[in-house]
């Protein structure tokens, strides 16, 4: 089952070119924190500016990594069907299963959605996780095109970016009971999971894994207290993370922890020196660095 705090993972370069070096010291940290699961080559992940080797590479080190220890999943992003099966096909024998966005830009039709998520799900038996972020994307997944794409043999989740947290609680009726539905967004993540969610795929847990773990744990096990101490501490970070275009804010944390250095592909850029010493400050202040 997927479900907890899964990271979504960024991409380290140097140079230009993607360093692996770094990517391996990262993801062992990832898998060693106690979160449940991570996606790879997502969009926070710099997917879009990835080569189909790129991602392959990345997917095969995080496998070799992980061997098995949490969830792992690849992200098929990308507006192109073909380009998603493409993905799939070389990447199904490292993964757990895909997550898989409603095409982007070319705002499709509800059945053409559906279409889309049919095409994937018939091309693997891994577990397909729909990704629901009409923010980026331009369309959102309607009631009917989700019910049907989760009558689909392996669509087993979704993780949904919608504002509307009632979809957590009104939606759940309408698949089955096994069915996961995850939040995209960390900022609301705790109202997510007040609502029904089962999960968050975070950025926030690149940077603190081990508190987002903690609080996921803490929010189960009914210890509010602690959940609302936890809650508390992180709620800086999420608005950190997205304070200028992601995933520029994690990549200079993770900087700070010594796991890689800040460098994106353009457009993106660093992150400006006023939020460089906000988190700088939040991460002293939880004890990340000194």
């Amino acid at each position: 089952m997927i479900n907890g705090y899964i990271a979504a993972v960024v991409t380290p370069f140097k140079n230009g070119k993607v360093d692996i070096e770094s990517f391996e010291k990262y993801i062992t940290c990832i898998v060693n924190s106690g979160i449940s699961g991570m996606v790879v080559c997502g969009s926070t992940g710099e997917s879009l500016s990835l080569s189909m080797s790129e991602k392959v590479e990345l997917v095969k080190v995080a496998s070799r990594i992980n061997n098995g220890r949490i969830k792992l999943l690849a992200g098929a992003i990308d507006a192109s069907t073909d380009n998603c099966l493409e993905m799939i096909k070389n990447t199904e024998s490292y993964v757990d299963g895909f997550l898989c966005i409603c095409p982007f830009y070319i705002k499709p039709s509800q059945e053409q959605i559906y279409n889309h998520f049919k095409m994937l799900s018939e091309a693997t038996s891994r577990d397909i996780v729909l990704y629901n972020n009409p923010g980026r994307v331009g369309t959102s997944i309607g009631l009917e095109a989700f019910k049907k794409s989760c009558a689909l043999k392996n669509v087993v989740a979704i993780k949904e970016c919608a504002s509307d947290l009632s979809r957590f609680t009104l939606w759940r009726s309408e698949v089955k009971d096994s069915f996961v539905f995850l939040t995209g967004n960390d900022d609301s993540a705790c109202g997510a999971l007040a609502m029904g969610a089962d999960g968050v795929v975070s950025v926030s847990a690149n940077i603190a894994p081990e508190l987002c773990a903690k609080m996921y744990s803490a929010f189960k096990n009914k210890d509010m207290e602690r959940f609302c101490i936890l809650r508390d501490t992180l709620a800086p970070l999420h608005s950190l993370m997205f304070a200028e275009p992601s995933p520029a804010p994690a990549k200079y944390a993770l900087s700070r922890l010594g796991l890689m250095s800040e460098e994106l592909r353009a457009p993106l850029a660093p992150v400006s020196k006023e939020l460089r010493n906000s988190i700088d400050v939040f991460l002293e202040k939880v004890g990340l660095i000194r």
